[in-house]
């Protein structure tokens, strides 16, 4: 955050000297303006695919979704603090919980732990995005978990078991570090 605040400080003042350059007609500094903006996104879109890049790599990320489906495609829109698939190396989270009421999780629904196991991603290169797949082996079941994440942090996660049903997961990955999740109380 604080490498874009910078960023936009120094294309304040960087755009202000430009704009006080008598050479530069208002067409060209429209230009050199939409010239720097430009740039400076490409690099800000650069930087996210690396991060993103890092976290599929080392298996250390959070999904943090805003919006649940289920397998008929009912769409819920859920709090990001609370529902959310989570991978730390060789142990993971699957929780979904509700502001509404508590559950048996403390957060008004499931929260399951588990190792993780069969990790596996892939580049698409077209798309600039990863395909993820990997089971969550729990106290209660296994968990099939496929995801796909884009080089901007979208990232959306299907998750089923041997129970009848599915359950997606849309939101965004980011780095463990930087997550602000509620983890409840293991549910089994």
């Amino acid at each position: 955050m604080k490498k874009v605040f910078i960023a936009l400080l120094c294309m304040v003042f960087t755009l202000g000297a430009f704009a006080q350059a008598p050479e530069l007609s208002k067409k060209e500094q429209k230009q050199l303006q939409k010239q720097l903006k430009k740039e400076q996104k490409a690099e800000q879109e650069a930087a996210q695919a690396a991060i993103v890049g890092l976290m599929v790599e080392h298996q250390r990320f959070v999904l943090e979704a805003d919006r649940l489906r289920d397998k008929t495609g009912q769409v819920v829109n859920v709090s990001s603090m609370i529902n959310f698939v989570a991978v730390d190396s060789t142990s993971g989270v699957i929780q979904i919980g509700s502001n509404a009421y508590v559950g048996m999780n403390g957060v008004g629904g499931i929260t399951l732990e588990g190792n993780v196991g069969n990790y596996k991603f892939t580049f698409i290169e077209k798309s600039r995005s990863y395909n993820i797949s990997f089971t969550l082996r729990t106290s209660v079941g296994s968990y099939d978990v496929r995801m796909n994440t884009y080089s901007d942090g979208r990232a959306d996660a299907n998750v089923s078991s041997n129970w009848p049903g599915q359950l997606n997961y849309e939101g965004v990955l980011v780095p463990m570090i930087n997550s602000k999740v509620y983890k409840g109380t293991s549910t089994y």
